[in-house]
């Protein structure tokens, strides 16, 4: 990734709450539908996989199949959980044709995205700083880091290396989540849980074509291998390049701000998992290669400028279940991440050809244990590190002089104990208290204490109150980057985050509940660039962000199958020092999610949209509203190998307009309009 610069907060007086009438407009999108060639079973020909995932959403367990990470690091469902959980099965993840990582936690409350077309960036309850690549949010494939070892930046848009119709189901986890997983938990935990191998069986294949002449192919295969269940994943997928026009660069030598074919990206992506009794083995691997427009950091405009991301990871689980509750649970990891770019820039000595290599190579594991053999309680403890084996950054000239701007090569280490339990003092109510220490990169300590209790005073109502701390440890590039601007701070404190939250859960029927969560976070010693005395950048700490909300969901199963979700989100985020808002950040945000069974077998129809407040560019420009809304319509006949989906994604056309950084001429992006996407799925 390319080195982020972090903008100052927005000095403009907030209005975005006069927006609220808008919240109405949303109820008006979209549309999603179910699994791709999946069949119906015989017990209940008239309805999809996915409209029966969607109505267990509420009962399932968090923790997926029980060897992924969730709130606890153990099985338990959501209303046990210490905190707001939020899940999407991938039944509902396909049948709303949800294209990314990133698209499937827009649709989750208190969550909002910017993109400024070469990276997607989650804004968490209002909080959002461009530039910092997701790195206050921890992402994991079946528990497991994917947070890159240079940047600390986790990846939710195409980047991500996993395809989407690999996914289970994805756990949200809001909060302080440092006291189970340590540095980059601070606004929340991301745990994505792939399929197993008995939920692929055979060979399937899908073909996607779209707008812009987007395609994309994917292929499956699970069955017996070398004695165990096996699942081999491939995927390919191409988006050209297209016209963009960008007014900032509206003159004679730039093309009058028209890029020429500029935006187009191809994305690779292998995956393989294999499990044997107790012994899980997952891999992956992906490229992807994108042509970026916008001539950040001093490029020249409608010159060719590459990014390539590379991640590649493997992970060997062993988890053993003894008497009771018992689980002795063992990991062994390793990842790499590559970043790559080619581009020409402008400088006052002219034109420049340069290029960057970065590089990070990490092995990880855990060890733990979940014990339950003392009455009212369940105890986990664990043991976890991170070695990582190279931190590498090189960027230089090419021509027309060769120069060596950057080049560190540097290795560290993250050792962590944590331990956590459960404690039900009454039948409703349970206490869960845990703790986890920290050494850092730095070799310093750090602690991060939670407290949950959860009270359950009737079968209708659940309440929780949770209160904890977090942490982001200083990542390598925001320590040890430098060249003629910037200069390197490995004395970098780690940013802490407090917060409490309280969260009500109301059952009002069995097919109809309401969730309430309302929070207050801090965070302090705030890593910014700034600059010096003697005109160069670096990385400093200073003051503080805070955040205040309001996160409102409802979630109806209707007679017949249907199934309707709204959130609501009121959110203030301000900087610490000066009150003001910060840039990027809606106060209001309005989402919903509708499944509409139909009367033909194996057709479904799916609705889903959101409504976005106004925002301010880095700048104070004040950004108008939006709401966009997305159709999707499936048909997996009963009984047959194939299948069709039909897709309008944002289907008013509404072309809003997205925050983004300082590296950046723009103050914000364009983004895309309407888009049609068909989808032919075959089942061997």
């Amino acid at each position: 990734m390319p080195r982020p610069v972090t903008p100052p907060p927005s000095a403009r007086p907030d209005r975005a709450g006069r927006q609220l009438p808008h919240l109405l407009l949303a109820l008006g999108v979209a549309c999603v539908t179910s699994t791709a060639g999946a069949q119906q079973p015989a017990d209940d020909p008239g309805r999809s996989p996915g409209l029966r995932e969607l109505e267990g959403v509420l009962a399932q367990p968090v923790y997926g199949d029980g060897r992924s990470a969730g709130s606890s690091k153990h099985p338990q469902d959501a209303e046990s959980a210490p905190a707001a959980v939020v899940v999407r099965t991938g039944g509902e993840i396909r049948a709303q044709g949800y294209r990314t990582l990133a698209e499937v936690l827009d649709s989750m409350p208190g969550i909002h995205l910017q993109y400024d077309r070469a990276y997607v960036y989650a804004g968490v309850r209002g909080i959002y700083r461009p530039g910092d690549f997701n790195s206050r949010l921890l992402v994991m494939i079946d528990g497991a880091r994917i947070n890159d070892a240079l940047y600390d930046g986790g990846p939710l848009g195409r980047e991500f290396p996993l395809d989407i119709g690999l996914i289970d189901r994805v756990e949200y986890v809001p909060g302080p989540g440092s006291a189970l997983y340590g540095s980059s938990a601070a606004l929340g935990v991301v745990n994505v849980i792939t399929r197993t191998p008995s939920q692929l069986p055979g060979f399937r294949s899908t073909v996607d074509v779209g707008s812009y002449a987007s395609r994309k192919l994917s292929a499956t295969w699970g069955g017996e291998l070398a004695g165990g269940r096996a699942l081999l994943g491939y995927t390919s997928e191409r988006r050209p390049g297209r016209d963009l026009y960008f007014p900032e660069f509206d003159t004679a030598s730039d093309n009058h701000g028209v890029a020429r074919r500029a935006d187009g990206q191809s994305v690779d992506k292998v995956f393989a998992k294999a499990r044997w009794a107790r012994f899980t083995l997952t891999a992956g691997a992906s490229q992807r290669v994108k042509d970026i427009p916008t001539a950040s950091y001093e490029a020249v405009f409608n010159d060719p400028k590459v990014w390539t991301d590379r991640y590649a990871f493997v992970n060997a689980d062993f988890a053993d279940h003894g008497s009771g509750d018992d689980e002795l649970y063992a990991r062994l990891g390793g990842e790499r991440y590559q970043f790559r770019e080619r581009a020409t820039s402008a400088s006052a000595d002219g034109i420049a050809h340069g290029t960057e290599a970065d590089r990070a190579d990490a092995i990880s594991g855990e060890l733990r244990y979940t014990w339950k053999r003392w009455v009212g309680h369940r105890l986990t403890a664990g043991v976890e590190f991170q070695r990582n084996l190279r931190q590498a950054i090189r960027s230089e000239t090419i021509a027309p002089q060769p120069n060596v701007e950057t080049d560190f090569d540097i290795r560290s280490d993250r050792y962590a104990v944590f331990a956590a339990d459960e404690w039900q003092l009454t039948p409703s109510l349970l206490l869960n208290v845990g703790a986890r220490l920290d050494r850092r990169m730095d070799k310093k300590s750090t602690r991060s204490p939670r407290l949950a209790l959860i009270w359950t005073p009737a079968p209708a109502w659940t309440l929780k109150w949770t209160r904890g701390n977090a942490f982001r440890e200083a990542n390598a590039f925001e320590r040890f980057y430098f060249d003629e601007t910037q200069k390197v701070n490995p004395q970098l404190k780690p940013e802490v985050l407090r917060s409490q939250e309280l969260l009500a859960i109301w059952r009002l029927s069995p097919n109809l509940s309401v969730e309430a969560a309302a929070y207050a976070s801090q965070i302090v010693d705030v890593v910014e660039l700034m600059t010096d005395d003697d005109g160069l950048n670096v990385f400093r700490n200073r003051g503080e962000v805070r955040s205040r909300g309001l996160d409102l969901t409802a979630t109806w199963i209707m007679a017949g199958g249907g199934h309707l979700r709204f959130s609501g989100s009121h959110q203030r985020a301000t900087d610490g020092e000066s009150g003001v808002r910060l840039s990027g950040a809606p106060r209001t945000l309005a989402k919903v999610a509708w499944a509409i069974p139909t009367p033909v077998a194996g057709a479904t129809l799916n609705l889903n949209g959101q409504y976005v407040s106004s925002r301010l560019t880095r700048s104070g420009a004040r950004l108008d509203p939006y709401v966009r809304g997305n159709a999707h319509l499936n048909y997996a006949p009963p009984g047959r190998p194939w299948s069709i989906a039909f897709g309008v994604y944002n289907v008013g056309g509404e072309r809003h307009l997205d925050a983004v950084g300082p590296e950046l001429r723009q103050d914000a992006i364009r983004q895309d309009g309407r888009e049609l996407r068909l989808q032919l799925g075959w089942a061997l």
